[in-house]
This record gives C-alpha cells, structure tokens and sequence, in this order.
C-alpha cells in the first residue's frame, strides 16, 4: 500500500513536471510561428494600379514562379515605348544633377535583386524598382519564404542554407528563363530582407557585384529583447531557451544564429548600409554594427534624418537618388578596376 502511495504521488509529479516543460515549450512553438510564420498581406490597390497599369509609370512587368514555384517572382524592366514616368522622371533629374551620366531611358546597365521586409511581399517594392528602373537597371523581386505567394511555410532571417542561396538561384533561374545578359548584379534588401541580402552576399562572394541595406539588424535576438516588457526582461534567459528548443525540435537555426554581423565578415564587395536615424524598431547602433562588421574595403554609411523604420523611403532626403547614384558608381569603379 506504502508502494501504491508512493507511486501515485511519482505519477503526479511526473506529470506536472511534463506540463511544467510542455506548456512553455507549447508557447514558444506559437510564438515562433509568429516570427517566422507571419500573416500574409493581400495585394493592395495601389499594387494592383501598377501589375495592371505599368505603362503609366514607364514599366514593364513579367510574373514567373522562380525555382519551379518556390519563389514567386516579378522582373520589372524600363518600357522605353512609354519613357518614364513621374517618379521615374524625377528620379533621373535627381542623379543627373549629382553629375551621372544616365543612359537613354530603356538602356540598362545591371539588375538589381529586391528584397522585402517581414510580413511583406514582392509587390510592396514596385515603386522601389520604379527608381532603380529609371536609373538603367532591371529589378527581379521575388517573394521570399512564408510571405506573399511564396508556398515555403516558415524562414529564419536568411540563416539557413536555401535562404543564403535563394537570391543567387532566383538570378540564375530567371536569366534562363528569360533569356537575360549575364550583366552586373546587384542586392538590395530592407529590414528583413537586409538580413536575406548580408546572407546572400557572403554565400555567394563572386557573384555579386554590390551590396545595398536598408533598415536591418545586427542580430536578431537583440532586437527580440528589446520587444519585451522591462519587468519581464528577467524571463528573456528562459524564453530564448524554449524558443531556440522548439526551433531545434524542427530542425531550424535558433534566433541566436541569425547574426547578420557573423555573415558580413564574409562580404567583400562594396556596400552602402542605410538606416533612419529616428528608427525606435531597429535603432541606428544596429545598423552601425552592421556595418562595422561588413569586411569590404568599399562600404559606405547613409544616415537618413528624421527616418524611422516604417519611412525611411519617404522622408524629404531624395533616398533613391542617393542609392542609385552610389550604386552606378560603385558598378564604374568596379568597371574600370577590372580594365587594368
């Protein structure tokens, strides 16, 4: 009877300490479907104004499902029947006045891969791609994994091997699908997207020829804690713990992998890194550690005045004129360097 006893109070403490890890290992497997699952936006109307309205703003628009359908993409291009349109206009007055030369609208000089941030989607950058269009480049935009049309369920920042790759395929799917030029190529990303762009850069160094960054992070558990309540800041030890337990459980790097700043060691080619100096998501010392970190003897640092994370596209600094002025310079001295 002693032994019964015993047994049944084993029983219970033996299911209490199941509960004791399960529920909190239940709660970090949610949460971390909501970072690394987010809700998928729908197509806005002003998206929809472009994909059925291209002409209006200078622009060509071809769909294509990249890599056998994993990643939905767009190749924007300039429609040199139409000319440019409004924005694009004023973009390429913009670029001339800081001295470029800019070819006839409709020539081009590079491609330019996009990447969106989180809970984004490929048709969010149109009107990023108008401008680097107008400048002489063509714009690939794909969805990344677990955004928009994207049929891959989850992503982890850039940090697993497809992700570092992805950019890379993507180009190379596309060039043969629609028969393109090998030509200069170059990565832009913004805030999630960033993170995809410093991974795609340093896993695949000869293949790019320039690195653009808007809005990204350092390291992802940072900014994690930083959304936290000071007076739950003591739990951040054990809710890293279960959250990393239930990414490994699936497989899939942890939070404290995905460190931007560890793949940007890896990246030689010049790099403009851009970050609004009022940005409370992702503050500017994030950005700088970035680029601190970027091991490129070509990088440049853009503070954007008075930008914050959700408008540092569109403050009265002309941003896209600075971009693409330091990316068409970047792509000529790279040019001439290879000539001697």
């Amino acid at each position: 009877m002693f032994k019964a006893i015993i047994w049944g109070v084993s029983r219970k403490l033996i299911v209490l300490f199941l509960l004791a890890g399960a529920l909190p290992l239940a709660a970090a497997g949610w949460l971390n479907h909501e970072i690394f699952s987010p809700p998928r936006r729908a197509l806005q109307s002003y998206h929809l104004d472009r994909l059925e309205h291209p002409d209006l703003y200078g622009l060509s628009i071809r769909k294509y499902g990249c890599l056998q359908g994993k990643a939905p993409c767009l190749l924007i291009e300039p429609n040199a029947r139409t000319g440019a349109g409004k924005r694009g206009s004023a973009l390429r007055r913009q670029v001339s006045a800081k001295g470029i030369h800019l070819n006839h609208y409709g020539n081009i000089r590079g491609t330019v891969v996009l990447l969106h941030g989180r809970m984004g989607r490929k048709e969010d950058l149109l009107p990023v791609a108008e401008r680097f269009v107008a400048a002489g480049f063509r714009c690939l935009i794909p969805d990344l994994p677990a955004h928009g049309d994207s049929p891959v369920t989850s992503m982890s920042f850039g940090s697993s091997t497809f992700e570092a790759s992805l950019p890379r395929l993507i180009v190379e799917d596309a060039r043969q699908h629609f028969q393109l030029p090998e030509e200069p190529t170059a990565l832009w990303g913004m805030s999630m997207g960033g993170a995809f762009a410093v991974s795609a850069a340093s896993e695949s160094a000869n293949f790019w020829d320039a690195l653009l960054v808007v809005s990204s992070f350092a390291s992802l558990d940072e900014i994690l804690n930083r959304q936290i309540p000071p007076r739950w800041q003591r739990t951040i030890p054990v809710i890293q713990f279960y959250l990393g337990l239930a990414q490994r459980l699936q497989g899939k790097p942890t939070v404290n992998e995905m460190r931007p700043t560890e793949w940007a060691k890896h990246i030689h080619i010049p790099t403009l890194i851009v970050h609004g100096e009022s940005d409370s998501f992702i503050p500017a010392t994030q950005g700088k550690a970035l680029y601190e970190a970027v091991d490129s003897s070509h990088k440049e640092w853009l503070t954007v005045p008075g930008g914050g994370h959700a408008n540092v596209l569109a403050t009265a600094m002309p941003l896209y004129a600075e971009m693409n002025s330091w990316l068409i310079r970047s792509l000529q001295r790279k040019e001439l360097s290879s000539l001697h």
